[in-house]
């Protein structure tokens, strides 16, 4: 169960359409802390699941920079792939990050959270959140945004310091030097079909 929390605090900051104006450490704080509280107020609400899914879908698709961190993750296999192997895995890669981040919040659970340690690094802001669940020891998420357009784009969280974004480069990897692009992208459009 507390793998679900986290996992759904840590979509919860890549879920929302409002902006804010970028360009330093502490806009970047104010920020995910608008959002978190913008996707929270969603989950708490008496909607059924399949329409709070709807509603964060649709706010997911515009707020992270799913092109980024999809081109990221595939590595050496995105220069290798042809141009529509690049456009397949795109289109099968936004479906499946949204259904998998979304579909987890509908999970949440009241825990509370805190802010703290804004900064810049290469670039970038990393907005650090304290998971605060009573009787359990308190998690720690970065959030890694970059500036887009006045506002921000979630491109990377940290789960105590484990890059999600690694990871899944990791996976991919494996999968692509071992049974090809192709399948990957059929495994993708497979797990985005799946019912939450």
């Amino acid at each position: 169960m507390k793998q679900w929390i986290l996992s759904a605090l840590a979509a919860a900051l890549v879920l929302s359409t409002s902006a804010a104006q970028a360009g330093s450490p502490k806009d970047a704080q104010a920020f995910v802390d608008k959002v978190a509280s913008d996707v929270l107020a969603i989950i708490k609400t008496d909607d059924s699941k399949e329409a709070k899914l709807q509603k964060m879908e649709g706010i997911f698709s515009n707020a992270v920079d799913i092109p980024y961190v999809g081109k990221f993750v595939l590595a050496r296999h995105w220069r290798a792939a042809t141009p529509e192997q690049q456009k397949a895995y795109l289109d099968a890669y936004q479906p499946f990050v949204i259904k998998n981040y979304a579909g987890k919040l509908t999970k949440y659970s009241g825990q509370n959270y805190k802010l703290k340690n804004p900064r810049e690094a290469n670039g970038e802001y990393v907005v650090t959140m304290e998971i605060v669940d009573p009787g359990n020891p308190s998690v720690f998420v970065d959030y890694t945004l970059r500036d887009a357009d006045a506002s921000y784009k979630i491109i990377d969280i940290a789960v105590e310091g484990v890059s999600l974004r690694a990871t899944q480069r990791s996976e991919f990897n494996s999968i692509v030097n071992s049974k090809g692009l192709d399948y990957l992208i059929g495994a993708l459009q497979k797990q985005a079909a799946k019912k939450v």
